[in-house]
């Protein structure tokens, strides 16, 4: 006899678990599918491994660096497997966890294997077919691999495959500037890897406040990491007797070419639905391949819903995902049209210095009609050192109103700094309401009062 459930969720990361807790909360009979390691990305190979090894990486890293006169630093020594093999505790605890929190919801059924859809109420594990009235498509996301020539024929690093290694290179090429690539260039370059870094775009981090994006270049160059900009990769390949990579490059007319003894693939992630059978049960993706849903987060089928990075989000956060797991699934279970508003959802680089933000960015205020003013600081100049050797704030206000539209960090602890920034935009402050804030003294959150202040004298 064919098992049926009331929903059924394709995926145990982020939005799939918290999609089958709410769905147990709400009384229903829940199946969660999971054909990987259980919880999905962010505890296996993204956010928390991640953290691990970065923050490894700059207590060796600075804990050898003259940072104050008077202090001479100690001579930190390097065990690069014992890193790896405690980052692997972390993660297996971490998965542990989330097992845990399944067992412990008696409405959840656990089904190990990959799904499928077979047709709108029917999924297929490893072949064994399952209906469900309701399902809920949470598969996430994986790393591209560009089509580069050369490229399959070799063996690359990305952000999954980097977990498992437990030998530095010696120089690492690092195809792509977002922030994956340079969070892991710079960890890389901190466990003393010689890093080239070959961005396509004019800039690294496009996706950020220019003024932030120049002034992390600058930091991380003056580290020793080698930025290219502007450049268009043609090929990988070997060069005659020598046992490295070659990436060959051109900028504008001008034919380059880089070695190193591993290449790592930072080309951003797409959603994993090209084995799903999303076809079979007919819901509609875009033309990048993600799931379209309303905002509501149902497909094009009424009672098939998707959650978290395989909506193709141009951020694909846990925090983001966990939410839009529970508002789907009861949405799919009660008939509720919840939906979120992203606008106040911070992010974080896990660069050093950090990168944060929240709200509007100052391009995309003026795109959304806004008028508006900024003003950026630079913290060394406005902080003590102890607080901020390096790093910036930007403030976007709309003018008129004086409401912060979005609020840009770069700074040491600048995830941790971020979070007044969230209320401040959530609660659309002004520049005035904010300067008669008494923040601690000195601490990076000041920043985002000094800039403020700023504004105002200068308004």
């Amino acid at each position: 006899m064919m098992n049926r459930y009331d929903l059924l969720v394709l995926g145990s990361g982020s939005a799939g678990l918290y999609a089958a807790i709410k769905g147990a909360e709400l009384g229903a009979r829940v199946a969660l599918v999971e054909g990987g390691e259980t919880g999905g990305t962010c505890p296996n190979r993204g956010c928390l491994p991640t953290k691990h090894l970065i923050s490894a990486a700059e207590r060796y890293y600075y804990g050898r660096a003259d940072a104050f006169r008077g202090v001479k630093p100690r001579k930190a020594r390097l065990n690069f497997a014992a890193v790896m093999a405690e980052k692997e505790e972390v993660v297996r605890y971490a998965r542990a966890e989330k097992e845990r929190m399944i067992a412990a919801e008696p409405n959840i059924t656990f089904i190990r294997g990959k799904g499928r859809l077979v047709s709108p109420h029917h999924v297929a594990v490893d072949g064994r077919p399952i209906r469900a009235d309701r399902i809920l498509l949470a598969a996430g996301a994986s790393p591209i691999t560009p089509s580069i020539p050369g490229l399959a024929d070799r063996v690359v690093l990305n952000s999954d495959r980097v977990q498992g290694i437990t030998r530095l290179p010696g120089a690492l090429i690092v195809i792509g500037g977002g922030e994956i690539g340079l969070e892991y260039g710079q960890l890389f370059l901190h466990f003393g890897v010689k890093v080239t870094v070959l961005e396509q775009a004019e800039r690294i981090l496009m996706r950020e406040e220019p003024e932030i994006a120049r002034a992390l270049r600058r930091y991380l160059e003056e580290e020793g990491m080698q930025i290219h900009t502007g450049v268009r990769i043609e090929g990988v390949g070997s060069p005659p007797r020598r046992r490295c990579d070659r990436v060959a490059a051109r900028k504008g007319e001008q034919a380059l070419a880089f070695d190193a003894n591993a290449i790592f693939i930072a080309a951003g992630r797409r959603p994993n639905t090209d084995d799903l059978g999303l076809n079979e049960a007919g819901v509609v993706c875009r033309e990048d391949g993600a799931i379209e849903t309303t905002a509501s987060f149902e497909t094009s089928v009424p009672h098939i819903f998707a959650a978290g990075d395989i909506r193709g989000h141009v951020r694909m956060l846990s925090s983001i995902a966990d939410r839009e797991g529970e508002l789907a699934a009861e949405n799919a279970l009660r008939g509720t049209r919840h939906t979120l508003e992203y606008l106040g959802i911070p992010y974080a680089i896990l660069t050093s210095p950090q990168v944060a933000s929240v709200g509007l960015k100052e391009a995309e205020a003026r795109a959304a009609g806004y008028a508006v003013r900024q003003v950026d600081l630079s913290l060394p100049e406005e902080l003590p050192k102890a607080t901020a050797d390096r790093g910036w704030v930007k403030l976007v206000v709309e003018e008129g109103s004086h409401r912060i539209l979005g609020v840009h960090l770069l700074a040491a602890k600048a995830a941790e700094a971020i979070h007044e920034a969230i209320f401040i935009v959530k609660r659309q402050l002004t520049v005035e309401e904010v300067c008669r804030t008494i923040h601690v003294y000195p601490t990076v959150a000041e920043s985002i009062l000094r800039a403020a202040e700023a504004y105002s004298k200068a308004a």
